[in-house]
C-alpha cells in the first residue's frame, strides 16, 4: 500500500531479510532503474546488534538520484528520539516528519538515531558510517499501524560524478541503556576515524573572553583577568573575536586577515600570559571572509555564498589555494605568536548553496563540499600539530562529528549565556557521543548582582564538562570570587570521574535531570530537580550536589549500606554539617543548602 515513508520511491531489493528483525532494510530509488551495481551483505556482530553494508558500483564516473532505505521497528515502549542537534526536541516524530529530522555532513551534526524506552533503555539505535558525505537520517511513526519507519536517504543533496560508494549502517536492538547504545556507536566510530591527540591542558578550566567582553578587549584588561583566573585554576585563556579589529558591531565584515588590530604585540602578550602558567587559544571564523578584507577582494570569485547578515563570504574549500591560505594563516600565527591553540569557528557553513556547482571546473580540485572540507580540516590539524604536537583545536556544537574527531580535541556546547539546564542538556548531548575528546562547557556566566547560590548553578550544571568560565573576575563580589574558586577546586580534584567516569544520563526526555559519574571506588551525582535519588552500590565515596532550588534530597537507599562521615557544604564550600549516619535500607532525606553538596565517606 503507498505511504508517505516510500510514496514517490521505487523498490528495488531488500537487504537482511532473514538476519534482521522484523523483515530487513528495502532499498529504495528515484530511478525506475538504477543505473549502478548494488551489492549488500548485513552480519550480526551480537546478539541483536548489527551491520549492514550496501556498495554501489559503476565502470565509469556517472551521477545518482536519491537512494532512500527503509525499515520499521513496533512502537512498542518508545518514549523520544535522541538526535545531536541541540535545536532538536526528543519528541516521537510523525511518518511525515521522517525525511526532514537530521542532516549530517563531515562539519554538521552526526549520523545517529536512538529510539529510547520510558525506563531510558534503547529501543533502537542506529547509524551510519560515512560522517563526510551529506546524508539524511529520519524516524517517523506510521498512526495507521503504530509502527516507527526509519530512513536513511543518500545523494539527497546532488553530488559530483562517482564510481563507487560504500555504506554501513550500525543497528542496535539490545535492551540496555541508551548511553551504552550511543557509547558503542561512538567506539565503532573510533574505528573509522582516527581522534586528535588530546594533551591534558585540553582537559584544565578555560577562560573565555567572548561574554565577559565580546569585541572591547585589551592586552591589560585581559592579563588582569588572567592574574586572577590563574591563581583559581583556569590554565588557558580563549581571546575570542575582536582581538583582529577595532570595529565593535558584532559583525564579520573585517574578518579574513587576521592581523592583531587591538594587540600591536601579540607575542609579548602571549609571553606575559605564558609566565603566568596560562597557555592562550586564538578564535579564527574559518570560513567567512569580511567584505572590507584585502582576502575577499584577493580570492573574489572562490566563494560558496555572500552573507548579508554577516557581511562576509563563505569561502570555498574546493580551491586548493583557499585551503593553503587559511593553513598559512595559522601556522604563520602559530610560529610568530608562540600561540597554544585555536578556536575554529562556524565551518558548519562550509555547505553546498543553491547556485553551488559540484564539478572540479576553474581550478577547484574537489567537486563535493564535504571532502573538502576534511581535506581542509585535516590538513589544518597536521600542519600545526607538525609545529607543535600539543596544540588544542576547539570546535562547538554544530560541527562535532566523528569525521572532526580528528582534527579537534575540544568539543564545546553551543551558545547558551547565562541559561544553565541549555548548557548541562548541550554537554550531555555532546559526551554520548564524543569519546576521548573532552567536552566543553559553553561559556557560563550570570548577573553579578545574582545571589551567590544562584549564580554557582551556573557552575553546578557543568560539572560533567571541562569548565570555560566568562565572568569579569575582577568586578564580582568576594562571595562570587569564592564559590568559583571552591567549585573549580573541586573540580579539578574530581575531573577524572566527572570527565572519564562511567555515565548514566538519566531523563533525555527531562533535560537529564540526574547524572551519575562513577568510578570504582567513587560515585559523583548531580540532581537538578526534586527527584528520589536510588543508592544501591556500596561505593566508597559518594558526592551529591544540590543543583537545585529547593534544599531537600532524599535518597533511597536499596540495601543497607555501610557508615559514612557525613559532611554537607554550601556553595561557597563552607561546611555546615558534619556528622557519622549508618545508611539503612529506606528513604533518608538531608537538607542540603542550593548549590551546596552532601559528601559521604565510609568509615
Amino acid at each position: 500500500m503507498a505511504n508517505l515513508t516510500t510514496k514517490g520511491w521505487n523498490f528495488l531489493k531488500e537487504v537482511g531479510k532473514d538476519e534482521l528483525p522484523y523483515n530487513g532494510i528495502s532499498i529504495y530509488s528515484k530511478e525506475e532503474v538504477l543505473d549502478f551495481k548494488l551489492s549488500n551483505k548485513t552480519e550480526q556482530l551480537e546478539n541483536r546488534l548489527f551491520k549492514a553494508t550496501i556498495k554501489l558500483h559503476a565502470s565509469i564516473p556517472k551521477n545518482i538520484n536519491p537512494i532512500k532505505l527503509v525499515w520499521k521497528i513496533p512502537a512498542i515502549n518508545v518514549k523520544g528520539t535522541w538526535m545531536s542537534n541541540y535545536e532538536s526536541d526528543r519528541r516521537i516524530y510523525a511518518e511525515f516528519d521522517a525525511e526532514r529530522m537530521l542532516v549530517s555532513r563531515t562539519a554538521y551534526e552526526t549520523p545517529v538515531i536512538c529510539l529510547y524506552g520510558h525506563n531510558d533503555n534503547n529501543i533502537h539505535t542506529f547509524a551510519c558510517s560515512d560522517a563526510i558525505n551529506t546524508l539524511s537520517l529520519g524516524a517517523g511513526l506510521r498512526e495507521e499501524d503504530g509502527w516507527v519507519y526509519c530512513n536513511v536517504i543518500i545523494f539527497k543533496e546532488s553530488v559530483p560524478d562517482f564510481t563507487e560508494y560504500e555504506l554501513s549502517i550500525l543497528l542496535d536492538y539490545r535492551d540496555q541503556r541508551y548511553e551504552h547504545s550511543l557509547t558503542k556507536v561512538s567506539n565503532w566510530w573510533s574505528g573509522i576515524y582516527e581522534s586528535m591527540f588530546v594533551p591534558e591542558i585540553a582537559k584544565l578550566p578555560m577562560y573565555s573572553t567572548w561574554y565577559s567582553y565580546h569585541q572591547d578587549i585589551t592586552t591589560k584588561d585581559l592579563l588582569q583577568e588572567c592574574k586572577v583566573a590563574s591563581k583559581m585554576g583556569y590554565k588557558s585563556i580563549i581571546v575570542d573575536d575582536g582581538w583582529q579589529t577595532g570595529d565593535n558591531n558584532r559583525g564579520y565584515a573585517y574578518t579574513g586577515d587576521w592581523l592583531p588590530e587591538r594587540f600591536p604585540d601579540m607575542h609579548d602578550f602571549v609571553d606575559q600570559v605564558h609566565d603566568l602558567d596560562m597557555k592562550v587559544l586564538l578564535w579564527y571564523s574559518v570560513p567567512f571572509f569580511g567584505k572590507h578584507s584585502k582576502a575577499f577582494k584577493q580570492f573574489k570569485g572562490k566563494f560558496l555564498h555572500f552573507s548579508e547578515e554577516f557581511q562576509a563570504a563563505i569561502v570555498d574549500p574546493r580551491y586548493p589555494e583557499i585551503r593553503a591560505y587559511l593553513i598559512a594563516i595559522y601556522v604563520k600565527a602559530l610560529k610568530d605568536w608562540n600561540l597554544d591553540g585555536f578556536k575554529l569557528d562556524f565551518i558548519d557553513h562550509f555547505i553546498p548553496y543553491d547556485d553551488t556547482k559540484l564539478t572540479t571546473e576553474n581550478g577547484r580540485d574537489y567537486a563535493a563540499i564535504g571532502p573538502a572540507v576534511d581535506r581542509l580540516m585535516t590538513d589544518v590539524m597536521l600542519a600545526l600539530t607538525a609545529i607543535n604536537p600539543d596544540i588544542l583545536i576547539e570546535f562547538r556544537q554544530h560541527y562535532i562529528g566523528p569525521a572532526l574527531r580528528k582534527c579537534g580535541n575540544m568539543f564545546r556546547a553551543h551558545d547558551c549565556p547565562n541559561d544553565a539546564v541549555t548548557n548541562r542538556r548541550r554537554i550531555i548531548d555532546l559526551r554520548l557521543l564524543s569519546g576521548a575528546t573532552p567536552v566543553h562547557s559553553d561559556m557560563f556566566m550570570w548577573n553579578y548582582d545574582e545571589p551567590v547560590e544562584i549564580a554557582a548553578l551556573q557552575f553546578t550544571n557543568i560539572l560533567f564538562s571541562v569548565p570555560q568560565l566568562s565572568i569579569r573576575l575582577n568586578d564580582i563580589s568576594e562571595a562570587h570570587q569564592q564559590m568559583i574558586s571552591f567549585y573549580t577546586d573541586y573540580w579539578i580534584k574530581n575531573r577524572d570521574i566527572l570527565l572519564d567516569g562511567d555515565l548514566k544520563a538519566s531523563g533525555p526526555s527531562e533535560n537529564y535531570p540526574l547524572i551519575i559519574a562513577s568510578s570504582k571506588e567513587k560515585q559523583i551525582i548531580s540532581v537538578h530537580v526534586d527527584f528520589v535519588i536510588e543508592l544501591s552500590s556500596e561505593m566508597t565515596y559518594i558526592d551529591i550536589i544540590n543543583a537545585k532550588t529547593s534544599e531537600n534530597v532524599i535518597l533511597n537507599v536499596i540495601n543497607d549500606l555501610k557508615t559514612y562521615q557525613v559532611s554537607i557544604y554550601n556553595c561557597l564550600g563552607n561546611q555546615v554539617q558534619d556528622k557519622v549516619k549508618i545508611l539503612n535500607k529506606g528513604l533518608i532525606s538531608f537538607k542540603i543548602p542550593i548549590s551546596g553538596m552532601i559528601t559521604l565517606s565510609a568509615t
